[in-house]
């Protein structure tokens, strides 16, 4: 089984912006979100994690899963203004 979990909630979020590749960690509120997803995912062993680079996605994985993270640059942001570009 393959679980995708989306980052919690950072100050840019509450800001309503977008984060893009700026590395913002979680806030509060998204450390509470994680903690909220790993009490429903308790009964799951995962066996691998893997994570974009961005900070906010290796805390929300890190406190989900309580696992070690394999960072994976092909998870990471995309930028919309190189892809229009191509």
């Amino acid at each position: 089984m393959i679980y995708v979990i989306r980052h919690g909630h950072t100050d840019l979020n509450k800001e309503r912006k977008m984060q893009r590749k700026m590395g913002l960690p979680l806030n509060d509120f998204g450390i509470e979100q994680a903690k909220a997803l790993k009490a429903k995912l308790q009964n799951i062993d995962f066996d691998f994690v893997f994570s974009s680079p961005q900070e906010r996605a290796v805390q929300t994985a890190e406190i989900v899963t309580g696992k070690s993270v394999v960072l994976d640059d092909r998870l990471d942001v995309f930028d919309s203004d190189y892809i229009l570009k191509k």
